[in-house]
């Protein structure tokens, strides 16, 4: 969960069932910690002039919304050229039955309005949920988180494909370039990938991914033909997985590697 939604489930909980101080103490939070988007223009008057404040309901109310419009806004980047916004959208919109605290017809009209697109397109859907007449209507926090972890992980199928296809075609790219070039005299060494992999960051590539990566680069230098194919499917399918630094590290070494194979 990140600050956002952290921020999003706990303003909408309060707004629920919370007193005016605890409301009052949240919005100071909001305010600090993600400013000044979220501080209406009357509080810093009163904080400019040494005066006390308090935050009302409506404020909290105001706050949400904006969180809620940032958390789309980043769903937009993230997954909007990669074709899974709706997916995504659906997704929130199961949150925030889960935030609003939606029960009985409420939440069963949305379980069937995310029921109706899915049910019918991946045929794991169904699998364990109440409604669409699957088993009796248990409409519950269950049930709901459930559709979430579905939707979530039919998202990360599809944008694992994606990657992988993506992935493969700066694959074909790069040995094109490479096969292009060939007439030149410039050698990337087993050695210098190595150490362009041992310059990613941690936060990008693990200390144990590094010695996984380079495992499987030294692999691709035998004369076997199948046992090379086979292990550069998987370290495509796996750097598809890590990112474009990982990406851009190792595949001018590779597409050297393969090249003669290819001309």
């Amino acid at each position: 969960m990140t600050v956002l939604d952290e921020y999003i489930v706990r303003a909408a909980q309060t707004l629920r069932d919370a007193t005016a101080s605890d409301m009052d103490a949240l919005c100071h939070d909001i305010s600090d910690i993600l400013k000044p988007d979220y501080t209406p223009a009357r509080a810093w008057a009163c904080l400019g002039g040494g005066e006390g404040f308090s935050y009302t309901k409506s404020d909290l109310g105001r706050m949400l919304a904006i969180l809620r419009l940032r958390r789309e806004e980043q769903d937009r980047e993230t997954y909007g050229g990669s074709g899974l916004l709706a997916i995504t959208q659906h997704i929130r919109q199961l949150e925030r039955a889960n935030e609003d605290g939606l029960c009985g017809d409420q939440l069963i009209a949305v379980y069937e309005k995310v029921d109706s697109i899915y049910a019918n397109y991946y045929d794991s859907y169904a699998d364990g949920l109440s409604g669409y007449s699957y088993r009796g209507y248990e409409p519950c926090l269950q049930q709901t988180e459930l559709r979430m972890e579905k939707l979530k992980l039919f998202r990360d199928e599809e944008l694992r494909r994606l990657r992988i296809a993506e992935a493969q075609a700066a694959s074909v790219s790069m040995v094109q370039n490479a096969t292009a070039s060939a007439s030149t005299n410039i050698q990337i060494t087993l050695e210098t990938t190595f150490e362009q992999i041992e310059r990613l960051p941690e936060a990008i590539l693990s200390d144990d991914d590094k010695t996984l990566l380079k495992g499987m680069i030294g692999d691709l230098n035998t004369k076997d033909k199948k046992k090379r194919n086979g292990t550069l499917g998987k370290l495509q399918a796996w750097l598809a997985d890590k990112g474009t630094d990982v990406f851009i590290a190792v595949i001018p070494y590779i597409a050297q590697l393969i090249q003669p194979q290819l001309v």
